[in-house]
């Protein structure tokens, strides 16, 4: 009789999977949370602009002027008349008028000092000797400018700053009257500084702290107008008049309300 062969045992278990296998089903998710979470790094890249949201601003600042005292009276002779390197206090308003370009307005105060000086003509007036008194009185001088400011980075600031350039023009004039040294001064020679045209340059940066506060630095570039009175005139002179530098380095603080 003819043996038939046994099928062979059903069995419930599936056989190991090989590390192949295990290693791909490992990988392959992973992989694709990392491909998902990519474009959710990439969206959490933060610029370093950042736009200034307020119009207008509010600024008080400090700095010092350093200014050419000397009046060329000829081709021979000079003389100290006018107000001499001192600091300078101030506040100013600044308002934006479209994009980068902002308007504003400023007043400083100058608590500077000069020399004062006698004129000495010689037998037919055709030249004057400057004499020095060895007097210095105080000569405070007001200074209202006011002028237009080019947002370099426009309206926004760049990982903080936010720097500009500017031009100025305004007026510039001593204050307080005659002091007790040159009452015996004769009119003539008595010297006043101003009212004076003063126009100037500026570039600077602010250093945003907070959206609404910054810091300022400044750099202004200034000229202004000096005459000599009558009696430093000699007879050929109608009037002696000439630029000369009051430039200034200047910090402060900016708000925005």
């Amino acid at each position: 009789m003819r043996r038939v062969p046994r099928a062979p045992p059903l069995t419930f278990f599936p056989e190991p999977e090989s590390r192949m296998t295990r290693f791909s089903r490992t990988l392959l998710p992973a992989l694709a949370v990392v491909a998902l979470a990519a474009p959710a790094a990439a969206q959490e890249i933060r610029s370093p602009m950042r736009y200034i949201e307020p119009a207008s601003s509010f600024g008080l600042f400090a700095g010092y002027v350093f200014t050419d005292s000397e009046l060329r009276l000829d081709s021979l002779s000079s003389v100290a008349l006018g107000p001499q390197s001192a600091p300078i206090f101030g506040a100013r308003y600044q308002l934006r008028l479209g994009g980068p370009l902002s308007g504003m307005v400023s007043l400083g105060v100058i608590p500077s000092k000069r020399e004062v000086f006698l004129a000495e003509p010689n037998a037919d007036s055709t030249a004057i000797t400057p004499i020095s008194t060895g007097n210095t009185v105080s000569a405070p001088v007001v200074l209202v400018e006011t002028g237009l400011l080019f947002g370099i980075t426009g309206p926004r600031a760049w990982n903080g700053l936010a720097p500009f350039a500017g031009v100025t023009a305004g007026v510039a004039t001593e204050v307080g009257g005659t002091s007790e040294a040159e009452e015996d001064i004769p009119d003539g020679e008595r010297y006043s500084f101003g009212p004076s045209i003063a126009v100037g340059v500026r570039l600077g940066t602010d250093f945003y702290l907070t959206p609404r506060a910054a810091l300022r630095l400044e750099l202004v570039g200034r000229l202004w107008r000096e005459s000599a009175p009558g009696g430093f005139l000699n007879s050929r002179q109608a009037k002696v008049t000439e630029w000369n530098g009051a430039s200034s380095v200047q910090l402060g603080a900016v708000f925005h309300p």
